[in-house]
């Protein structure tokens, strides 16, 4: 009976530790489910078909069979890939199990099929009609029980049946659920680490990209982009819209703008608060006509725009300061669209300048 609770239990540790090696891949993604694209669920079903092999050469061996614990990753397959996850990984078992025959002894191999058939299929369907929790991973394991049961009384003498079977169902209960517990776990971390990521990255009043992910961002561009562009745009006359109707009105006025410039930007281009009421527009891969075009969009765009506040409606405008890159480093273009943007508030305000500079 030891030898038969050691079997299993081994067959667990390495399950939970490939579990949480193989989640990896996945803890950037959605969550999986039988809706997610194919390819993903292919990927899981490779994943846990390779951790049934592994418990697969931890089996315990009894009279020609192997008794191991494979139940439990083809069933969480199936609980999150569906049936299209559960088939890869039924095949890539059944195939390697096949290999493993020797001497024609294929009693081991054709109760294999029989057992994954009788897994896979039901399970499959019933994941047509249930949702993803431990309750349905349960039923799941129900019928695994009942199938490797059957196969278990079919192959072994009583007297090694009731040990293996006592063992093989606490075991199966307990791992499936500390399994599933894992999986959730691993994925409410990862979750959690993205959020606290993307707060540290997003500006908290306007929603957008803060000034850490803008400096990230402008790192990188002579790396990425062989041209990009620069604007800043800078709320004018933003003191007396806080002097007269307070900073309530005033961060009302920041959020509706930044929304604004994100609206008339492209998906590739990043739109951020740079501080205060100065915003910075990351556009690679920017030809010159696309800069200034952009920027007279937005400046005409705002200067008609109403504002919603607290307050009431209120009326803006900004002044835009870019600059394109032309082989200059990053920090030189930054500081020629700076330039740009203090010469259209002296000259005036409401206006773009596109900085002239020499490579």
């Amino acid at each position: 009976m030891l030898t038969i609770i050691n079997s299993f239990f081994l067959n667990l540790c390495i399950l939970f530790t490939l579990f949480t090696i193989s989640f990896l891949p996945f803890r950037n993604r959605p969550r999986l489910t039988p809706k997610s694209p194919l390819k993903g669920r292919i990927l899981l079903g490779v994943q846990t078909g390779v951790v049934a092999l592994i418990l697969l050469a931890n089996a315990l061996p009894l009279e020609g069979i192997l008794i191991d614990l494979r139940s439990i990753p083809i069933s969480l397959a199936v609980l999150f890939g569906g049936w299209v996850s559960g088939t890869v990984a039924a095949v890539i078992f059944l195939t390697a199990r096949f290999l493993m025959v020797t001497d024609g002894a294929y009693i081991g191999f054709y109760l294999a099929v029989l057992t994954m058939i009788g897994l896979v299929l039901p399970i499959s369907l019933l994941r047509l009609k249930l949702d993803n929790t431990r309750n349905t991973l349960l039923v799941f394991t129900t019928i695994s029980i009942s199938v490797f049961g059957a196969a278990i009384y079919y192959a072994l003498p009583l007297q090694l049946f009731y040990p293996v079977i006592l063992a093989y169902v606490v075991m199966a209960y307990g791992g499936a659920c500390a399994a599933y517990r894992l999986l959730q776990e691993l994925r409410r971390h990862f979750e959690n680490v993205q959020h606290q990521q993307q707060l540290a990255r997003t500006d908290a009043l306007t929603g957008i990209a803060n000034r850490r992910l803008l400096n990230e961002a402008m790192a990188n561009l002579n790396v990425e982009a062989k041209e990009y562009a620069l604007i800043l745009v800078d709320i004018d006359h933003f003191k007396r819209v806080n002097d007269t109707y307070g900073h309530d009105v005033g961060d009302d006025v920041l959020r509706e703008l930044g929304m604004l410039l994100v609206a008339e930007s492209e998906e590739r281009h990043l739109v951020g608060r740079f501080g205060g009421e100065e915003f910075l527009i990351i556009m690679p891969n920017a030809k010159k006509e696309e800069v200034s075009r952009l920027a007279e969009s937005i400046r005409e765009k705002v200067s008609t725009f109403p504002f919603e506040t607290s307050a009431g409606t209120l009326h803006i405008t900004v002044s835009l300061g870019a600059c394109h890159s032309n082989d200059i480093e990053v920090d030189s273009v930054l500081k020629h669209a700076d330039e740009a943007l203090y010469h259209a508030k002296e000259s005036g305000r409401n206006r773009f300048i596109l900085a002239s500079q020499s490579a």
